[in-house]
């Protein structure tokens, strides 16, 4: 999976469909409001996967989706085509969402959680259910970034290096983020077979 294809297999941006992408981008940025609209509904599931794979499935999401298009209509002007769109929106959407979990209580409801496609790597010896419980148990306690990193890395399957460039950071401060918070979710694991086993 390439850096700046973070979202589900089937939507792949073309050749082609970059350059209408492109003409779109140049026209909102000149103010008109219907190529505003088809960004919108090209990328609006882009953006909700994105955001819902941070928070997960909370009743946040829709807010943060209007969040996201309200800061991307005000900046597009500043959007210099250095990196593809998709890239560009990515990192807004980022930003948004990682602003909005540090300022949120750093609580989970659990009975709203769906079941994730978690790597098997991590999380192989336990249920389905419980693998949701113990992954967003650890993710509330980490740091947003490490939560991102963790994510992106196990769930999403990118690479060290793709998730370096997509978060602007090094390679090695992404790895040390994802053994963080295996380590966090190892310990929380090993502890709950304590329990069952007391």
């Amino acid at each position: 999976m390439k850096a700046e294809s973070q979202t589900s297999s089937s939507q792949e941006t073309s050749p082609e469909r970059s350059g209408e992408v492109a003409d779109w981008v140049e026209a909102a940025a000149e103010g008109d409001m219907q190529a505003f609209r088809c960004l919108y509904d090209e990328f609006l599931p882009y953006v909700r996967h994105n955001i819902a794979r941070l928070v997960g499935p909370r009743p946040e999401v829709d807010d943060l989706i209007q969040d996201v298009f309200v800061q991307v209509h005000g900046s597009l002007g500043d959007f210099r085509q250095e990196s593809s769109f998709k890239t560009w929106l990515y990192r807004v959407t980022r930003n948004v969402t990682i602003d909005h979990l540090r300022k949120r209580k750093k609580t989970v409801e659990l009975a709203e959680l769906q079941p994730l496609r978690a790597n098997a790597r991590t999380l192989s010896k336990i249920e389905a259910r419980d693998q949701v419980k113990a992954l967003y148990a650890v993710l509330d306690q980490v740091s947003v970034e490490s939560r991102e990193a963790f994510i992106l890395f196990e769930v999403e399957e990118l690479k060290l290096r793709e998730i370096a460039e997509l978060t602007d950071t090094s390679i090695n401060t992404v790895a040390a983020r994802v053994r963080r918070t295996r380590e966090r979710l190892r310990t929380f694991l090993e502890a709950s077979h304590a329990e069952e086993s007391s």
